[in-house]
């Protein structure tokens, strides 16, 4: 997972290493344990990241099986989903994640922000970025920057996208609607996220 966070945040000197690499632990954890949710959640993820949405929901589900209860495992199934076109579910294991852990990180509460941009909940959206206590990452930003320009505020988006490049400086809109870092499998979610990021303000590479 470490491997994996490594590549989808931005961080890697190089991504296809990193992403082998999570492929390759995640691998060897469920031949070690194959009841063991996280492994499935790891393998799930790289799934995800190199869009095979139905193999990474299958393994979600494996790693729910193995943890009915694991709200971590649920909140990024919630985040698959929605990636796979199905973001009312989406929202519905997000929410569910919230449950079964009250004292959750604020990254669930940041991607659920997320789901609700992707199902066109704007207000939902903005509400839930603005709730978070001291998580300020720039995907988080990016996120917030496109529910503002869809919610026609264009100021506020402005805003989040300034926030957004002080965090990330290669912030480009390339970088962040690339299917490395946002990979929907539905053409139209990808294309909505990157109109909002558009009209938010956020530029292209010179």
């Amino acid at each position: 997972m470490s491997h994996l966070a490594d590549a989808c945040c931005g961080w890697a000197d190089d991504y296809d290493v990193s992403m082998e690499l999570a492929r390759r632990w995640a691998i060897k954890a469920i031949a070690c344990d194959d009841g063991d949710s996280w492994s499935h959640w790891a393998l799930a993820n790289y799934h995800l990241y190199t869009a095979n949405h139905g193999v990474a929901l299958d393994a979600f589900r494996k790693g729910l099986e193995c943890n009915p209860n694991d709200a971590e495992v649920t909140t990024d199934y919630g985040l698959c989903l929605s990636y796979a076109g199905r973001g009312e579910e989406g929202i519905e294991h997000a929410r569910k994640a919230m449950r079964l852990n009250p004292y959750h990180y604020e990254w669930y509460t940041s991607q659920l922000g997320q789901i609700y941009f992707d199902t066109r909940h704007y207000d939902k959206a903005i509400a839930t970025f603005a709730s978070l206590r001291s998580l300020d990452s720039a995907v988080m930003r990016i996120y917030q920057a496109a529910s503002f320009a869809a919610a026609g505020n264009p100021q506020q988006a402005q805003k989040s996208v300034k926030r957004a490049l002080e965090l990330d400086a290669g912030a480009t809109l390339e970088k962040w609607t690339d299917p490395k870092l946002a990979p929907y499998g539905d053409a139209a979610y990808l294309e909505h996220f990157r109109k909002n990021l558009r009209k938010a303000g956020l530029r292209g590479r010179a």
